[in-house]
C-alpha cells in the first residue's frame, strides 16, 4: 500500500475519531427535555387555576410552595454547566484541591441559618434589597440592586456558552443557534409561568441531572477498573492535592484559598443571593425555610463532590494520552463531553443524557436568573415611578423584562466566547463585586453603629479597589496545568498531531510581569472585597455619627437587644407584608 496513502487514511481514521457525534436517540432525550420545560410553562401559564396575575404569586409562588421542590430548585439554580465542565476540568488540570468546598458549603449553611434567613424570613420582602433601604437608606439599596444586576447579566452568559459549547461540539451545529433556541425556550417558560414553573421545571432538570451524573460515573468506574483503580491513577500523576498548605495568595488553589476565598463568594452566590432568598420566601413558615435549607447543603455538596469524581474519572480515562497536548479537543472545557461521547458513546442515549442534564443545570440557572433579575429591576427601578399601577400590570410589565434580559444575554454570549477560563472567568466576575455585597447585608444585621455614610463609602472603595484589581490582571494570570502525558497515545492520535496546534495550554505567566498585589489568586477576590468595605465602612460609621435608633427587626437575633427580638407571630400581628414595609419606605421620603 502506498504510504502516502496510508497516512492519509490513518489522518482520516483519526479526525473520524475525534468528530464524535449524537445519535437520534440522544436527540430524542436532548429534545425531550426541552418539550418538558415548555410543557410546565404552557400548563402553568394557561390551565393552572392558580394565575401568574400578581407580584407575590410571579415572584413568590403565592408563599405555599412544598418543601422539595423548592429544594431541588434552590440546588438546581446553584449548579450550572460550569459545575458540570468547569469542575472536572479543574480537577483535571489542576487537582483535587478545590475539593475542600465541602468546608464551605457547612461554613455556608451556618451562616444563613443563623445570621441572613431568619432576617429575610421575618421581613418577608420581595426583594432583599428592600432590606437595605430599611437600613441604610434607598441611595444603599439602588446602588446593591444595579450592582446585583450588572452582574448577573454578565454572569448569565458565561452560563449558557459553556453547555453550548458542548452541544456544538456533539452535534457539529453552530453554537450561536444552539444558544438563541435554548435561551427562547427558557425566556418563553419563564415568562409565561413565573415562579411556579422556574421552580417545577427546575425539580425536573435536578432530577435529569443526578442520572445524567450517576450514568456518567456508572460507565467510568466500569470502563476503568472501579475506584480503587481511579485513585491510583489520580495519585500517580500527581492529582490528589487535599492539604495544600503554603499561604502563598499568589497559589491557584490551595486550602486557604479554598476555605477562606471560595467561602466567602459562596456565601454571596449561594446564599444571599436575590434568587435564593426569593426561594427560601416562597415556602409558608420559616421552619419549611430551614429544612429547605437542609436539603439545599446537602444536595449541593453532593452535586458537586459527583463533578469532582468525574473530573477524577477523566483523569484516568486520558492518564496517559492527554487529549488536549494531542490537540483532540481545542479548549480544556470540551474534555468532559468528549470523554463521554468516546467513553460512553457505545451506550445508547448516555451522551444525550449528559448533554441534557449539562442544559438542564444551565437553563435552571438562566431562569432562575431571569425570574429574579424581573423582580429586582421592576421593584427598585421601576415601581417607584409606577405607585399606582395594578398587580396584573406590575406583572405584565415583569414578564416584559424577562424578555429584555433574554435578547441582552443572546447578545452577550458573543463577547464571552472571547474570553478565557470558564471557570476561572466566573469566580473572578462574582469575586468582584460578592465583597461588597456581602459586607452591606452582613454589617447592616449584626452592627447597630454601621450607617448609610459609612456603608456607600465601603461599596465605592470596594468596588473601586477590586476593579482595578481584576482588570490590571485580566488575561495575564496563567497558572501552569499538573504534569500532562501523551507518552501512551497511539500512532493513529500521534499522526493527527502533525499539522495541528494546541490552543489551551496556558503559558507561564512570567514573575516581573505584574507586581505582587496582582499576582493574588482570584478565589481571594470576594474576601479581599468584603475586608476592604469593612474597613472602611466601620471607621466612617463611627466618625460620621453612627446609626440613629434601629428597628430590631432589621438585625440578625444574636444582634438584637434582650427583650426586642420579634418573633414571626408577632411580625405577623404587626402586619409587616411587603407592601406594608414600602409605605413605611413610601414615608420617609
Amino acid at each position: 500500500m502506498d504510504p502516502t496513502a496510508s497516512t492519509v487514511a490513518s489522518v482520516a481514521t483519526a479526525a473520524s475519531k475525534l468528530i464524535l457525534r449524537f445519535t437520534p436517540l440522544d436527540y430524542g432525550l436532548f429534545i425531550l427535555l426541552l418539550s418538558v420545560s415548555v410543557a410546565i410553562g404552557i400548563y402553568f401559564g394557561f390551565f393552572s387555576k392558580i394565575k401568574q396575575n400578581n407580584v407575590e404569586e410571579y415572584l413568590l409562588g403565592g408563599k405555599s410552595m412544598p418543601n422539595f421542590p423548592v429544594a431541588a430548585s434552590l440546588i438546581a439554580t446553584s449548579v450550572s454547566g460550569i459545575t458540570f465542565l468547569g469542575l472536572p476540568a479543574e480537577i483535571y488540570s489542576y487537582g483535587t484541591q478545590i475539593w475542600t468546598f465541602g468546608l464551605s458549603a457547612m461554613v455556608l449553611g451556618i451562616t444563613l441559618h443563623y445570621i441572613y434567613l431568619p432576617v429575610f424570613h421575618d421581613m418577608q420582602l420581595t426583594s432583599c434589597f428592600s432590606y437595605l433601604e430599611l437600613r441604610f437608606g434607598r441611595i444603599v439599596r439602588l446602588t446593591a440592586s444595579f450592582v446585583y444586576a450588572l452582574s448577573s447579566i454578565i454572569f448569565i452568559p458565561v452560563v449558557i456558552y459553556v453547555p453550548a459549547l458542548a452541544f456544538s461540539q456533539v452535534s457539529g451545529v453552530n453554537l450561536h443557534i444552539i444558544t438563541a433556541i435554548l435561551c427562547i425556550i427558557c425566556i418563553f417558560y419563564t415568562t409565561v409561568g413565573g415562579l411556579r414553573a422556574v421552580v417545577w421545571t427546575d425539580t425536573i432538570q435536578f432530577l435529569m441531572m443526578l442520572a445524567a451524573i450517576f450514568a456518567v460515573i456508572a460507565v467510568g468506574l466500569f470502563d476503568i477498573g472501579g475506584i480503587s483503580e481511579v485513585w491510583q491513577r489520580a495519585e500517580r500523576g500527581g492529582r490528589l492535592i487535599w492539604f495544600e498548605l503554603n499561604p502563598d495568595p499568589t497559589l491557584r488553589v490551595t486550602f486557604w484559598t479554598v476555605t477562606l476565598g471560595m467561602t466567602t463568594n459562596w456565601i454571596v452566590i449561594f446564599g444571599i443571593n436575590q434568587a435564593c432568598i426569593q426561594r427560601f420566601l416562597a415556602v409558608p413558615t420559616r421552619e419549611a425555610a430551614k429544612n429547605s435549607l437542609k436539603i439545599y447543603i446537602i444536595g449541593l455538596t453532593i452535586i458537586n463532590s459527583m463533578a469532582c469524581l468525574i473530573g477524577l474519572l477523566v483523569y484516568a480515562k486520558y492518564e496517559t494520552c492527554d487529549p488536549i497536548t494531542t490537540n483532540q479537543i481545542q479548549k480544556l472545557d470540551q474534555i468532559v463531553p468528549f470523554y463521554v461521547m468516546d467513553a460512553g458513546g457505545k451506550i445508547p442515549g448516555l451522551p444525550g443524557l449528559f448533554i441534557a442534564g449539562v442544559f438542564s443545570a444551565a437553563l435552571s440557572t438562566m431562569s432562575s436568573g431571569l425570574n429574579t433579575l424581573a423582580g429586582t429591576i421592576y421593584e427598585d427601578f421601576i415601581r417607584p415611578f409606577r405607585p399606582n399601577a395594578s398587580e396584573q400590570s406590575s406583572s405584565t410589565a415583569m414578564k416584559m423584562i424577562v424578555v429584555l434580559l433574554g435578547a441582552i444575554v443572546i447578545v452577550l454570549v458573543f463577547v464571552v466566547e472571547k474570553l478565557g477560563s470558564i471557570i476561572q472567568m466566573a469566580l473572578s466576575c462574582t469575586g468582584v463585586i460578592s465583597g461588597s455585597i456581602l459586607g452591606m447585608f452582613t454589617i447592616g444585621m449584626v452592627s447597630t453603629k454601621a450607617n448609610t455614610k459609612g456603608v456607600v463609602s465601603g461599596v465605592v472603595a470596594s468596588i473601586s479597589f477590586m476593579m482595578t484589581l481584576w482588570i490590571s490582571s485580566l488575561g495575564k494570570l496563567n497558572y501552569e496545568f499538573l504534569p500532562l502525558r501523551k507518552d501512551g497515545c497511539d500512532d493513529v492520535v500521534l499522526e493527527s498531531m502533525t499539522n495541528s496546534t494546541v490552543t489551551d495550554i496556558p503559558p507561564t505567566t512570567e514573575e516581573e510581569e505584574l507586581p505582587f498585589i496582582f499576582k493574588i489568586s482570584f478565589m481571594y477576590y470576594a474576601l479581599i472585597g468584603v475586608t476592604i468595605f469593612t474597613l472602611v465602612a466601620y471607621p466612617v460609621s463611627l466618625f460620621t455619627g453612627g446609626a440613629k435608633v434601629i428597628d430590631q427587626r432589621l438585625l440578625t437575633p444574636f444582634a438584637r437587644r434582650k427583650g426586642k427580638s420579634v418573633t414571626t407571630v408577632e411580625l405577623q400581628e404587626k402586619k409587616c407584608t411587603d407592601g406594608l414595609l414600602n409605605d413605611e419606605i413610601k414615608d420617609k421620603h
